[in-house]
């Protein structure tokens, strides 16, 4: 064999050495970014959905007497302990943020009825009191003192006439709403991020809603 065989040979050795070392190495290269990696947004677990803003309520200096109630509305088919609960849906509810299931209890004199909502996975809490046989918001103006002092606003809630005692920030917050001259509801709600006068007023405003069908 002469050298110039023995050179072809070799190079042809070499090439194909080459041809299954390139061919390796392609299997092993990875393919571009665009085409194996998935967009982060289409593998990511979306968040849990957050309850929606709360529009800060716009209110007016209280007057001296409590204005008239132009729209008496009547809430007597939720005055009983197993219909308190429904002034807010269970639906409503957890779109504020608060558990789905209300839990009702009476007064022992049936003076009022109660409803409270604990918050599920927010840090929100409402309770609601349906007064179906008394001024109570009326008594707002009579007695600001237990009410909260000269920190009490007049409101509109959903065209009823309200008081609300504070404004935001605050951790608490109560709104009293008058339905009729003897027929009112309290909503006392409170917000670990200090929106609860929003909140109070928000869930009052449903409330209203629901109660004019």
């Amino acid at each position: 064999m002469t050298l110039a065989n023995r050179g072809y040979i070799g190079l042809s050795a070499k090439l194909a050495i080459c041809v299954v070392v390139a061919g390796v190495l392609a299997g092993c290269t990875p393919a571009p970014l665009e085409e194996t990696t998935a967009p982060t947004t289409a593998s990511a677990t979306p968040p849990a959905a957050a309850a929606p803003p709360l529009a800060e309520p716009v209110v007016t200096a209280l007057p001296p007497a409590p204005p008239p109630i132009g729209r008496p509305l009547d809430a007597s088919r939720y005055a009983t302990g197993g219909t308190v609960c429904d002034l807010l849906t269970d639906t409503q509810a957890v779109e504020f943020g608060l558990q789905s299931s209300g839990n009702p209890y009476n007064a022992s004199d049936g003076s009022l009825l109660t409803c409270s909502r604990n918050g599920f996975g927010t840090e929100r809490d409402v309770e609601y009191n349906l007064w179906p046989d008394s001024d109570v918001f009326a008594a707002q103006f009579g007695d600001r003192r237990r009410q909260g002092g000269d920190d009490a606003y007049l409101v509109d809630v959903a065209g009823q006439p309200a008081v609300v005692n504070g404004s935001d920030p605050k951790p608490a917050c109560l709104v009293t709403v008058g339905l009729a001259e003897r027929q009112g509801i309290e909503v006392l709600a409170s917000d670990g991020k200090d929106h609860a006068c929003a909140l109070a007023v928000a869930v009052a405003e449903q409330m209203v809603r629901n109660i004019t069908g």
